[in-house]
């Protein structure tokens, strides 16, 4: 077995290197975050000049795919290779899928550029996340962790708005060279500012097959994900043979890595209670986030009668509050030690606010629909960054990076299927045609209704989680 990158220690990284080295990964986890959202405005520019309308949504279906299936197999390879090559491999690859796609003379070729561009996606989040296990020790992680997770926030905001301004006074192929001179400043600061991490001392054995079973066991998951919103089904056919051909792998996967003796994942990860809730809590907590970001300005339109503009500006608080809420809580778990609190009162209130606005509805009033949804925000940003830490914590240094990738990857899968499932519940209680306008508002705001009871149910389960997390002393410096 490979000797692991030693933690950070006060002779390894001075305070000033560290804020560089947190520059740089800000900037690598904005590339890859970024990418999810600046597409989603281009879309129907990039279909009117590529033809092909029909395969929009596989534009963006095809990065988070190859990203999310690719964030574990990145985490354990920068364990055993170390960090930086592996990083500097993400930004090369990323930036490589960036210029494909700008040249795409097809949708076909776009959607294969944007599966090589996902390719390096993954390894840019994994690996950002595990850094900070490298350059502090646990105790002073919390407040870095709130950067990134605002980084990944502030992504998300203003993601739509450059999009919508590149197609508007550019073209769509600007938001992907935009990524060209953001590519090379995070490889060069990565090239630099990490030369000085520790590498694995031995040559490693890696476990390939295990990293197959990983993409042919997710990759069909998260297809039938998406054959599940296509259809508007859970039984749909095709969603159904992605469902039974990844379970089919997943075993295979498992009994792989229990006979191996240096796993691609190691299963002996989720023996750790405290891991095993903190993936738990992740999960379900991102399953209401990523469901909400999307369901609630939907809610604004169809039940308020509200523009999608305002719709998008009351999404503001919600956003900023999840920002807000990250910041607050990376520094409160570093200066006092202790994360379970804040994901304890995360659970809580967002469970609060999900039966609040399930009774209550929303649209009805600007300055109670701004204190519920920065409220819920808030609620998101107290149980992220403390879980990074939580996580991080639980294992040993040597699989810091698996460990964070894991709970990347189901960060995001737990999303995936929020999205799924919330949006099946509304559009199982809407009649037919309401999404077109073609039902009373007292039927759509019913549906919405039945949305938050389910939203505030999957935050109770968190909230449960949350309470069985056990509390466990974060290292400090040695």
């Amino acid at each position: 077995m490979p000797e692991p990158a030693a933690p950070a220690t006060d002779s390894l990284f001075s305070h000033a290197e560290v804020r560089t080295i947190v520059m740089g990964l800000m900037l690598a986890l904005f590339l890859s975050s970024l990418d999810q959202t600046i597409v989603a405005t281009a879309l129907s520019s990039i279909a009117g000049d590529l033809g092909g309308f029909e395969l929009m949504p596989w534009v963006v279906s095809a990065y988070l795919i190859s990203s999310t299936v690719t964030t574990p197999i990145y985490g354990r390879l920068s364990d055993l290779y170390g960090r930086r090559p592996v990083l500097l491999v993400s930004v090369t690859i990323f930036v490589a899928g960036a210029v494909l796609s700008a040249l795409a003379p097809t949708m076909l070729a776009l959607i294969a550029a944007r599966v090589v561009q996902g390719l390096g996606g993954g390894g840019l989040r994994a690996i950002s996340l595990a850094v900070v296990g490298d350059i502090l020790p646990p105790r002073e992680r919390g407040r870095v962790q709130g950067y990134l997770s605002a980084t990944f926030a502030t992504a998300n905001i203003i993601g739509p708005l450059l999009g919508g301004l590149f197609v508007e006074y550019l073209s769509w192929h600007w938001i992907f060279w935009v990524n060209l001179p953001l590519g090379a400043a995070a490889f060069a600061t990565t090239y630099f500012q990490l030369r000085r991490l520790p590498l694995p001392g031995k040559r490693p054995k890696i476990d390939w097959l295990g990293a197959l079973l990983i993409l042919l066991s997710c990759t069909p998951l998260l297809l039938g994900i998406t054959f599940v919103q296509r259809a508007n089904s859970w039984t749909a056919p095709e969603a159904l043979g992605c469902f039974g051909l990844g379970a089919a792998f997943l075993v295979a996967l498992i009994a792989q890595e229990r006979s191996v003796s240096q796993p691609m994942l190691p299963l002996q990860l989720f023996r750790s209670p405290v891991f095993t809730m903190g993936i738990i809590v992740t999960a379900l907590s991102s399953m209401v986030m990523m469901a909400l970001v999307i369901l609630v300005p939907l809610d604004y339109q169809m039940s308020a009668g509200l523009s999608a503009k305002d719709a998008g500006l009351r999404m503001i608080a919600m956003t900023l509050g999840s920002v807000t809420g990250s910041f607050l809580a990376g520094q409160a778990v570093s200066r006092t030690g202790r994360y379970r609190p804040f994901a304890v009162l995360g659970a809580a209130v967002a469970t609060l606010m999900c039966l609040l606005i399930a009774f209550m509805g929303l649209g009805h009033s600007l300055p109670l629909d701004t204190a519920v949804t920065l409220l819920l925000g808030l609620s998101f940003g107290c149980q992220f960054s403390p879980m990074t830490v939580t996580i991080q914590n639980a294992v040993e240094a040597r699989d810091g990076g698996i460990a964070v990738s894991c709970m990347m990857f189901f960060r995001l899968m737990g999303g995936a299927f929020g999205v799924a499932l919330l949006s099946s519940v509304l559009l199982g209680h809407l009649p037919d045609g309401a999404m077109a306008g073609g039902a009373p508002p007292e039927v759509v705001r019913a549906a919405f209704s039945t949305v938050f009871l389910a939203a505030s149910g999957i935050a109770g389960l968190c909230l449960v989680a949350a309470l069985c997390l056990k509390e466990i002393p974060l290292r400090g410096r040695s």
